[in-house]
């Protein structure tokens, strides 16, 4: 059977349907640009058929010699077949049968990975640009937030005096509290800043005059 036809039962191939899996929430946002599924050829499909008969076969036929005979997990493994390159691989006699049993089973996991791995990478790289549409996505509309709480900022700031206004305005203020006190005519006098009891008059000549309160107008024509 092909990889298509069987079960996945190997590391790469449930990677590969996981990341699958994980596209399938967005399977639209990247079909423009992934590209088609790698499809090995019609003689390299054959010859992993072939192979994948062969290896069940010898790995029937080795597990009849193994004596005492081989007991099964419940999973359906055969007990007592060390890891290819283990220790306890290592450690097993020349001709003992467990070690063409773990042989044949590396060769045959390595081969399943090697015809499953365009799915796996076609799997990879779909999940890959689906991740990316997402960050991007997210990432304007991270940006397009940021950007519409400086414009509130702004807009919030625009009733506001600028920095140069409010210093134009402080000098306005300090101008107006320098200005010379000047009386007016036909208006009562005005007291002058900082010299307490005194208050400046117009005179009937138009000068200016500073007197105490005790003064009145009439003595302001007389003396005049």
């Amino acid at each position: 059977m092909s990889a298509g036809e069987r079960p996945v039962n190997t590391p790469a191939a449930r990677t590969a349907e996981t990341l699958a899996g994980a596209a399938e929430a967005d399977p639209d946002a990247v079909e423009t640009v992934l590209p088609d599924p790698i499809t090995l050829p019609a003689p390299v499909r054959d010859a992993h058929r072939s192979t994948a008969r062969w290896a069940a076969d010898r790995f029937v036929s080795v597990l009849r010699r193994i004596s005492p005979a081989v007991v099964f997990d419940r999973w359906g493994q055969p007990v007592g077949i060390p890891a290819y390159g283990s220790p306890a691989f290592a450690a097993l006699p020349a001709g003992d049968p467990r070690r063409e049993a773990a042989l044949v089973t590396a060769a045959e996991a390595w081969r399943q990975q090697a015809e499953q791995a365009p799915e796996a990478i076609h799997a990879g790289l779909r999940t890959d640009l689906v991740l990316g549409e997402r960050a991007r996505a997210a990432w304007v509309a991270e940006d397009e937030a940021a950007w519409k709480e400086l414009v509130r900022t702004v807009r919030a700031w625009s009733n506001h005096p600028t920095a140069l206004e409010l210093a134009e305005q402080r000098a306005r203020a300090a101008e107006a509290a320098h200005r010379p006190v000047s009386a007016s005519p036909a208006w009562p006098p005005v007291a002058i800043p900082g010299r307490p009891g005194w208050h400046r008059h117009h005179r009937p000549d138009g000068r200016q005059a500073d007197l105490p309160d005790t003064t009145t107008a009439p003595d302001l024509a007389e003396s005049a």
